[in-house]
């Protein structure tokens, strides 16, 4: 049972997202998107310029010293998923190819399945962060299932579905304090994470047969890594409240080895908060992310650059945000009642070398119960 059930998680992740890649582009699918711990739909909505937003949790993963001021946040429970356009169809494709009764079937149904879908590379992402915040601090747990697969030939011998993913999970924490100049602000933050990771090659017989085990197969690493960052309120145009962050996040990198690598890399960011009539808040943010390069897939400009905006309508219970995320435009909803908050955003990541070359449509969705 355990090894049919890891049979079915991976034909079903392999269902779960299929990007649409502009033929243009050509048919194979490259994977060179930044790789990253989390992304808060919040953040996401907002195209990722977040380095000098923050005053919430997610500041943990961009800037910690915009912990600054944020007030008492409780998030009990709080799923977060994120999928592609079309999921649906192909996931009923393959879990129907995976009830035919004979090996040989199945296979035959899988073969038809890769090789109408091939060249179009595969995403999923499930997160948990439950977390609470008091004014300046921040303490949070982070459980988080993450899929990329890449369809090739059915007949390659080198594998027809190419998997990397698996799960982490580790504690998160994070303190912001005023420094003796005025208007500035100084986070620090450190992470401990566990990674189970797998990153296989599976031919049509692998998949057909049931034969894969997991457990022998995933890696297993964990890593601490520290994060420093700066808040500074500018002393001009005060009436646009004006802001600018530094942050050099995941010190000496977070280290899977075979695993995989999140490098240390630094942003930069600026935020206004002008008020605008019949808005309860405005924000608008620019970030330039990873100034020095340390994302070695690449050197473009564009893929580091991030654009949001963010307008809060009825006392901050609806929320509407949009922005440019590597060039590529997000949007974001957010309804908050009470004890009941439920986040949207579409966005896409750049999975090629340079932006506007292969874009991943995602749609991301998270309900929070909390205060």
């Amino acid at each position: 049972m355990g090894k049919k059930l890891i049979t079915y998680l991976v034909a079903a992740i392999c269902t779960v997202i299929v990007i649409n890649i502009p033929s243009a582009f050509g048919a194979t699918a490259s994977f060179n998107d930044y790789p990253f711990l989390y992304k808060g739909i919040r953040s996401l909505g907002m195209g990722s310029a977040y380095t000098a937003v923050g005053k919430d949790a997610e500041a943990l993963f961009y800037n910690p010293a915009a912990l600054y001021e944020m007030g008492f946040q409780l998030s009990l429970f709080d799923p977060a998923v994120e999928i592609d356009n079309g999921v649906t169809d192909l996931a009923q494709d393959v879990l129907d190819a995976m009830d035919l009764e004979t090996e040989q079937e199945r296979s035959d149904a899988l073969f038809a399945i890769i090789e109408k879908n091939q060249g179009k590379p595969l995403h999923i992402r499930f997160a948990l962060f439950p977390h609470v915040a008091v004014k300046n601090v921040a303490v949070g747990i982070l459980g988080q299932g993450r899929g990329d697969i890449k369809l090739h030939s059915p007949l390659s011998s080198a594998g027809a579905v190419e998997l990397h993913g698996g799960y982490e999970y580790g504690p998160v924490a994070g303190f912001s304090m005023g420094l003796p100049l005025t208007g500035l602000r100084a986070g620090a933050g450190a992470k401990y994470i566990a990674r189970s990771w797998l990153n296989k090659n599976f031919t049509i017989a692998d998949i057909a047969s049931e034969s894969f085990d997991f457990d022998q197969e995933k890696i297993d690493k964990s890593d601490i890594s520290f994060d420093i960052g700066f808040l500074y309120d500018i002393p001009f145009l005060s009436m646009l409240k004006p802001q600018a962050g530094l942050s050099l996040l995941d010190i000496t990198d977070i280290d899977f080895e075979d695993g995989g690598k999140i490098p240390q890399r630094l942003n930069l960011g600026v935020s206004i908060h002008p008020e605008v009539p019949y808005m309860a808040s405005l924000i608008l943010a620019l970030d330039y992310q990873d100034v020095t390069g340390a994302y070695e897939q690449d050197d473009s400009f564009g893929k580091r650059l991030h654009l949001g905006a963010e307008a809060g309508f009825l006392k901050n219970h609806i929320i509407l945000r949009a922005g440019l995320n590597q060039g590529y435009a997000s949007l974001g909803v957010g309804i908050d009642v009470w004890a009941v908050k439920l986040t949207y955003a579409n966005y896409k990541e750049e999975i090629g070398v340079y932006a506007g070359q292969d874009k991943d449509e995602r749609q991301a969705i998270q309900l929070v119960i909390g205060w």
